[in-house]
């Protein structure tokens, strides 16, 4: 595995603590991206070239847990660019088709990211078998692009007119298959929010609120409104294009959420937020935000964690 990184570079050791793979599945329904691209080649009897990607991006605060990643794969590379973000790919058909593909085969992805993942799969299936060096198996892929993520065709939409977008497949929520899906999807698409705010019904004139929240396109409603069916709590709301799920009960936090992510590990840089989030709880279980001293320590705490944090 190498790792190109432009701008600053970092060293991948050769021996992680393996994570489990449910979590890597969860995280990458919450980070993961199936990426066809095409670009012009005089050297091609089709005129075309062909480009897979399977990325996985993160701020560079979280590439102890990108490198885990992908050195539990041992493919592909880790890139820095200029705006502080990570991203993880693997490019080669060979690995694709070797090590990516049969372990989302293994473990599946549950959100919407499932019905990308089987176009590319597709795709990957027609370049390994050199179809794609074929005019058929060029406008196949075409069609298969135009269903892809967000279907963007560009200038091929006009270069290929009889490109007809293939459906895209069902993907049908059921459950959550393991635990530690949820802890992969929380630390990539979670939050762990202390909120501190005015209030006249407080002696101290101010109050605590705890917010474990969960966003997502609400193209995934069925799998966030799954979340509060397993955890027995929290409430799903739409706001635009997202949805939301949250847990503001400080009696469901401190006997669901927190005993949860207690047991099944966040991995990333959002464990340390949700460590100063547990010490909030038990601050509040013991009613020290009602006192001016448990207050300021709340503050402290909010005050370094998520943006704060660095």
């Amino acid at each position: 595995m190498k790792n190109n990184a432009r701008g600053p570079q970092t060293k991948l050791q050769t021996k992680f603590s393996p994570l489990n793979p449910w979590f890597i599945t969860g995280f990458t329904d919450g980070e993961g991206s199936w990426g066809l691209s095409m670009s012009k080649d005089s050297t091609r009897k089709t005129g075309y070239n062909i480009s897979l990607k399977f990325t996985i991006g993160l701020h560079a605060n979280d590439i102890a847990l990108l490198e885990r990643i992908a050195a539990q794969f041992g493919v592909g590379n880790i890139s820095i660019d200029s705006n502080n973000l990570i991203r993880w790919h693997v490019r080669s058909v060979k690995d694709l088709v070797n090590v990516i593909i049969p372990f989302f085969e293994k473990y599946p992805l549950i959100s919407q990211k499932r019905a990308d993942f089987e176009l590319f799969k597709r795709v990957v299936e027609l370049v390994n078998n050199k179809e794609h060096m074929t005019q058929a198996g060029l406008q196949e892929i075409i069609n298969i692009k135009a269903s892809l993520n967000n279907g963007n065709l560009g200038e091929l939409k006009v270069i290929f007119p009889d490109t007809k977008p293939v459906p895209r497949p069902l993907v049908k929520f059921t459950e959550i298959p393991d635990p530690n899906w949820l802890s992969g999807f929380t630390d990539a698409d979670g939050c762990f929010y202390v909120s501190v705010y005015d209030s006249p019904k407080s002696k101290l004139g101010e109050a605590v609120q705890l917010v474990y929240i969960v966003t997502q396109h609400t193209r995934d409603r069925e799998l966030m409104e799954g979340l509060i069916n397993y955890l027995g709590c929290g409430k799903y709301s739409i706001r635009k294009e997202a949805g939301d799920f949250k847990v503001l009960s400080i009696t469901d936090i401190n006997e669901k959420i927190v005993p949860f992510f207690s047991e099944y590990q966040l991995q990333g840089i959002k464990a340390l937020n949700f460590s100063d989030f547990r010490t909030v709880a038990e601050i509040m279980e013991m009613k020290g935000h009602l006192t001016k001293e448990g207050l300021e320590k709340i503050k402290t705490i909010k005050a370094g964690m998520n943006k704060g944090r660095f």
